[in-house]
């Protein structure tokens, strides 16, 4: 029997859990480039899909949180609480997720559409049952 390891299901529960927490009114799957939606939103999604391994599975979920730039200067100050907003009420498992407690940050990028990104990457294991 094929596990079911469904990217959009996986990929809504964690934006779920990140607009129950309040990090941002927006919580978008992807990166919308003709406009922006608001001075801040958060794009949640998968790195590489998902692994399965028989019993379980497991994939990299990213979480990047975008502050649009003050006067073309990144805004320290609104990613930084975005973040702490995250870490704080990011739980250790949700549903079949259990969720790695050592996140990987990349760090802040310019997007070149106005906003700096602070990059997230979390290693996920996903239950089979």
């Amino acid at each position: 029997m094929m596990n079911n390891y469904d990217i959009s299901e996986i990929r809504q529960e964690v934006i779920d859990i990140v607009k129950n927490i309040g990090v941002s009114k927006k919580v978008l799957p992807n990166r919308p480039k003709a406009t922006s939606p608001a001075s801040d939103f958060v794009v949640v999604g998968l790195v590489n899909g998902v692994r399965d391994l028989a019993s379980y599975g497991n994939c990299t979920i990213s979480i990047d949180l975008f502050a649009k730039d003050i006067d073309g200067i990144i805004n320290d100050k609104k990613l930084s609480n975005m973040y702490q907003t995250l870490v704080a009420g990011f739980p250790a498992e949700s549903g079949r997720m259990l969720f790695d407690t050592e996140w990987n940050i990349l760090g802040d990028t310019p997007d070149d559409f106005g906003f700096h990104a602070r990059l997230i990457r979390i290693k996920t294991t996903i239950k089979a049952i």
